[in-house]
């Protein structure tokens, strides 16, 4: 995206944007890896 930006495909407004993007959809993931591990090691705890 930084090349982009430096090649005047996109405006700095716009990488912000997107890098928040990317930023939200990482953190999402991370919740739900989060969560996924949490049942886990539960399900493992119970037997």
């Amino acid at each position: 995206m930084k090349k982009a930006e430096k090649s005047g495909e996109l405006t700095e407004d716009d990488l912000k944007g997107f890098s928040e993007d990317v930023q939200n959809l990482t953190n999402d993931n991370i919740k739900k890896i989060d969560s996924l591990t949490e049942d886990k090691e539960k399900d493992i705890m119970a037997v």
